[in-house]
């Protein structure tokens, strides 16, 4: 490359340098995020949790908050970082309705009948989470679901299988001697 060649490119640059310097505009808009339409899955503190149930293709886990800590229903004592993690997800999640039609047919979203049931109570046995969750979307980013005693299904985010498994993991852990 020339001399003149160097210049030129080096003039260029100075002038965008300047360009983004001069612009005040932030790089990332400084807006608020969408606050969701729709409630969190589990609409309740946390610590209100007393009892988790879960099944999935006939395995149940049932997971239950004492002063000690979480405990299954052998009584092992589980890692709670594990359920609470898996609460605050079912805290954070906003799911999106899909289909709020009665008449839809719900084999196509996994949920007639459903290959995961979850349960969350508080310590009256008041539920405060109760659905059925079915297949994956066709993206994976989510799942169908569908709260008990609600017609509509609903896609939740990706994250909640990924909870879930968490604990069927934890549980192989906790499990062996």
């Amino acid at each position: 490359m020339t001399v003149r060649g160097t210049l030129g490119l080096l003039a260029a640059a100075a002038a965008l340098v300047a360009v983004v310097g001069l612009d005040r505009t932030p790089i990332l808009p400084q807006r608020p995020l969408p606050t969701p339409d729709t409630p969190p899955l589990l609409d309740a503190p946390v610590g209100a949790v007393s009892r988790v149930e879960w099944e999935r293709d006939g395995e149940r886990l049932s997971l239950v908050r004492t002063p000690d800590g979480w405990h299954d229903a052998a009584g092992h004592p589980w890692p709670a970082d594990v359920v609470d993690v898996a609460l605050d997800a079912l805290a954070s999640l906003h799911p999106h309705t899909v289909v709020a039609d009665e008449s839809v047919e719900l084999a196509q979203f996994g949920l007639a009948p459903a290959a995961e049931r979850l349960r969350v109570l508080d310590g009256t046995g008041r539920e405060l989470v109760a659905m059925d969750i079915g297949n994956r979307n066709p993206a994976w980013t989510g799942s169908y679901a569908r709260r008990a005693g609600r017609a509509e299904v609903l896609l939740v985010g990706a994250v909640l299988r990924w909870e879930l498994d968490k604990l069927r993991s934890a549980r192989e852990a906790v499990e062996q001697p």
